[in-house]
């Protein structure tokens, strides 16, 4: 697969739903303008807003989109530095032969979850005809006209 570049995500993918094997909630992930990532619902941890987002502009080494994590400050609303343990959290790959599947930690708060796509596909078709056919011409003689 190769990366999808911001911009053409709606191009390449009709919708994208997570699975939370905790609780077996499926949802669907959004996508925002001029964007090449789904993004999950937000959620609280710790002092801590979470915002995950599938990056599919860059690929993990199994090939699948990397899980990017956001830490924003609930108070402010502005990004985290991405230090420590924050840092380690940023980036998650999915898990070696389990398709889209990741385990996202962060805190104590451990999630394990599948990501189901629905790609469109573009089909060009060239539609070709051969005909064939034959005429026999038979002359017609000349008949004597009776009087």
């Amino acid at each position: 697969m190769e990366p999808i570049r911001p911009g053409q995500l709606d191009e390449n993918i009709s919708s994208a739903n997570v699975t939370f094997e905790d609780t077996g909630e499926v949802r669907t992930l959004a996508t925002r303008t001029k964007s090449a990532s789904h993004f999950f619902d937000r959620f609280a941890v710790g002092e801590d807003e979470i915002q995950l987002r599938l990056d599919w502009s860059d690929l993990d080494c199994n090939g699948q989109p990397m899980l990017d994590a956001d830490f924003i400050d609930r108070e402010t609303g502005k990004h985290r530095a991405l230090r420590g343990k924050r840092r380690d959290a940023h980036h998650t790959a999915s898990l070696p032969g389990e398709g889209r599947c990741y385990v996202w930690a962060f805190e104590g708060l451990s999630r394990k979850f599948s990501v189901t796509v629905v790609w469109l596909a573009f089909v060009v078709e060239t539609v070709n005809a051969t005909d064939f056919c034959s005429a026999e011409v038979i002359r017609a003689t000349d008949r004597k006209t009776e009087s």
